[in-house]
């Protein structure tokens, strides 16, 4: 409780910008293979969640 009053007291001395963006997708191989995808290719196992009780293991294919 001290430290988010203590936040709380620095963000009003402080302010704070218009920069609350949050970047999402930024790891995600599909769209640069390059700088994120494995160098040799290969690729994963992915737990996938089919429905209700039913779980399976798939090779994750990422998509363009």
């Amino acid at each position: 409780m001290a430290m988010s009053q203590s936040a709380n007291l620095v963000e009003k001395a402080l302010g704070h910008g218009d920069n609350a963006v949050t970047q999402q997708d930024i790891t995600n191989p599909g769209r640069d293979r390059e700088r994120f995808g494995d160098p040799s290719g290969e690729k994963m196992k992915a737990l996938c969640w089919m429905g209700k009780n039913e779980v399976q293991i798939r090779w994750y294919t990422p998509t363009r």
